[in-house]
């Protein structure tokens, strides 16, 4: 099961390669085209808001200029290699232009401003000058696709599609559709394209029609829509009011027939794919048999999650500001990386996908996630888009044309079939044995414990890691650090093969330990780049034991992606390997004061800061959360180590080491900041909304003792 079978690039595919950050080959400044005013959109309502696009016409670059947002008064194309202007045609009103030129002309719809008298009229790409018109009063939007021009002329209540040629606009047909439906949107924003057979416009709601005679072919209630090349289109079933569970995507043949409906789902867009009559259908959370939409594989995330575009043979999914990819065949993930929040597809040249953010570009290979390149963005938000061969940005003061960094663009996204697997020769074969697994590196997150490990097969011939319960239980010298079982029965792990016909001969995994099944903390283990980050010192070792039972079905296959960013959760905590609960969390507990000590000396001793917790073994104290606590070792930690996953500057104290405190065998918590007096610090406690008794103010110091350096709340 492919996306495609496609050798070349696609429709909306970068034709050339960027493996590397590009530099400006040209740009046009809007002052050289109209001083003192903005590039706008080609597309009068996008114009309106103020937003800066252009139209790719391969050797020509069409844009519009004005003096401010829905002010648009010339047409402007350049060329595309030069940036050269080629030519501006003044215009008397609003413009809106189709995507394609028809006859060496592009057509627009031209609107005087406070009448309704428009026209479509043709601009010759080679000169400006308007070899037609057509007096269009109610028209609003045109398209071209496959030798004829498409328009949508709007009334009060309905609308009328229409398909003809340049000098007859309804020589082929036209229909008017109502606006009626159970969902009618806003109209702020509208969308006019002619895809594989199909025209769809969206504004006040989704049209979807034949482009063959006109014929409506969607439900009056169908929004999101998403064009299956080669196999239809889907889109969400609106209903009002809006289900508590979502809604239903319906899922149609070219001519309307409902194949299937997909509960609480959303398409995803087969953003750069060929024409496939194979290929599955991408909602939300997962992949569905084109013919009758049986599940092939779904994934999880977060509350926001959602698989989102199709490249090719892989799948991208968004959750706020992370971006993971997955097989479209398996769903297995490839990768996850950490992104700008909300940022946008740029564009793709088929190895990489190019993301555009407040931050500017970055561009991350497609295989691995790894980042290729990266460009500063200045703080604006650009509107990116294929130009001719090349990339170009666009702001309301600048065209700028990026020229690519490497050869021609090959078919988007693609990865060997599941049965390909880079040929049989690297195929692997289950192992007997538990792999090896090494911390590589640590971090927390609010989750817990991260710890990646490499992971590397104990047999030749690599192995199949598809057990439902693999305690893995970490050590650092002698002391434990994190337990816990991990189930693979869902995602199982292809570990490649370590004899000399394979030189990657391991990859690499992150290990999600949750609260109560670890002890240790990052800058306790080894070399820390943050209070929250380390990499792994070497001194501690993994044991794995599989207490569950493997899938007999995996006896061999491909090697899984050497690594991916997205964390093996445990299913269930473990008890310490070295000692009992109780002695391994005292033993952490010094552990993380030793580790802490240097920060507190150098950093808050005889400053103001906020203390957040004092407990000592035996205390008959509340928790965090109100319930009475008879407090051991075990419960002192758990406590710190909840509120240093809260609050990430958290650090440990033990009383003895410090003269402020009058009390012995206390642990203390504070927060890792500083304040210039007391009533600031008890502010943050009441910032974090903390307990009375809970939070106040305290200076930690051996420079003094105790008195006047505690203020409690009141």
């Amino acid at each position: 099961m492919r996306s495609s079978d496609a050798e070349g690039p696609v429709a909306g595919q970068l034709t050339n390669t960027y493996p590397a950050q590009p530099q400006p080959g040209w740009s046009l400044a809007v002052d050289d085209v109209f001083p003192g005013g903005a590039f706008l959109w080609p597309d009068s309502l996008g114009a309106t808001y103020g937003t800066a696009k252009f139209t790719d016409l391969g050797a020509t670059l069409v844009t519009t200029a004005g003096s401010g947002p829905g002010q648009q008064s010339e047409v402007v194309a350049v060329d595309a290699e030069t940036g050269a202007v080629k030519w501006t045609t003044p215009v008397d009103g609003t413009i809106t232009c189709a995507t394609q030129a028809i006859g060496g002309a592009l057509p627009c719809v031209i609107s005087p401003r406070g009448v309704t008298a428009a026209s479509v009229q043709f601009f010759d790409l080679a000169s400006g000058d308007v070899t037609s018109r057509v007096d269009r009063p109610s028209a609003s939007m045109v398209e071209v696709s496959d030798g004829s021009v498409f328009t949508v002329d709007s009334t009060q209540g309905s609308y009328t599609f229409s398909r003809g040629t340049p000098g007859d606009l309804e020589a082929q047909w036209s229909t008017t559709e109502s606006w009626d439906s159970d969902c009618v949107g806003s109209g702020d924003a509208h969308s006019f394209e002619v895809l594989d057979g199909l025209v769809h416009f969206q504004s006040i709601r989704d049209f979807v029609l034949s482009a063959a005679d006109g014929r409506m072919v969607s439900d009056s209630n169908l929004g999101s829509f998403a064009s299956l090349p080669g196999q239809g289109f889907a889109g969400s079933y609106c209903q009002m009011p809006p289900p508590s569970d979502g809604y239903t995507t319906i899922v149609a043949a070219r001519g309307g027939e409902e194949k299937f409906r997909v509960e609480q789902d959303f398409p995803a867009e087969p953003w750069l794919v060929s024409k496939s009559d194979s290929r599955p259908y991408i909602g939300s959370h997962g992949a569905y048999d084109i013919e009758d939409g049986t599940e092939l594989w779904t994934v999880e995330g977060g509350e926001y999650f959602s698989l989102e575009k199709v490249i090719g043979d892989i799948v991208l999914g968004q959750n706020v500001d992370t971006l993971s990819a997955y097989r479209i065949d398996t769903g297995e993930e490839l990768w996850s990386i950490q992104v700008e929040d909300y940022f946008e597809f740029a564009g793709s040249d088929g190895e990489r996908v190019i993301l555009s953010a407040e931050d500017g570009l970055v561009a991350v290979d497609l295989t691995d996630g790894s980042t290729s390149w990266t460009m500063a963005g200045e703080g604006t938000r650009w509107s990116w888009g294929k130009a001719n061969d090349g990339l170009a940005n666009i702001t309301n003061d600048t065209l700028t044309y990026y020229p690519p960094t490497g050869g021609p663009s090959g078919a988007p996204g693609k990865l060997p079939t599941a049965d390909e697997g880079g040929g049989e020769d690297q195929f692997v074969t289950k192992c007997g044995k538990t792999p090896t697994l090494t911390p590589v590196e640590y971090r927390t997150e609010a989750a817990g414990l991260v710890v990646r490990m490499e992971m590397k097969a104990s047999c030749p011939g690599g192995d199949i890691v598809s057990t439902n319960s693999m305690r893995v239980s970490i050590t650092d010298n002698g002391a434990s650090v994190a337990s816990a079982v991990f189930d693979f029965s869902d995602s199982p792990i292809y570990l490649p093969k370590t004899d000399s016909t394979n030189t990657t001969n391991s990859i690499e995994r992150d290990f999600l330990y949750e609260l109560d099944s670890f002890w240790r903390l990052p800058n306790s283990l080894g070399s820390a780049s943050s209070l929250t980050n380390s990499t792994a010192s070497g001194t501690q070792l993994v044991e794995c034991e599989d207490e569950g039972t493997s899938d007999p079905s995996l006896t061999s296959g491909a090697p899984s992606q050497s690594r991916t960013n997205t964390s093996i959760k445990a299913v269930r905590s473990a008890a310490p390997t070295t000692a009992d609960v109780e002695k391994t969390s005292f033993d952490a507990l010094r552990a993380q004061a030793n580790a802490d000590f240097p920060f507190v000396q150098g950093d808050l001793s005889d400053k103001w800061v906020a203390q957040i917790s004092a407990k000592r073994i035996g205390l008959d104290a509340a928790d965090i959360n109100g319930a009475p606590v008879r407090w051991t070792a075990e419960q002192i930690l758990r406590q710190h180590l909840q509120l240093r996953l809260m609050y990430p500057e958290v650090r440990l104290l033990w009383s003895d080491e410090w003269r402020t405190f009058d009390l012995q065998g206390w642990w203390i918590t504070v927060a890792g900041l500083t304040f210039a007096d007391a009533d600031a610090a008890n502010g943050w406690c009441d910032a974090k909304g903390i307990a009375l008794d809970q939070c106040y103010a305290k200076i930690v110091s051996n420079n003094r003792d105790s008195s006047g350096t505690t203020k409690y709340r009141r």
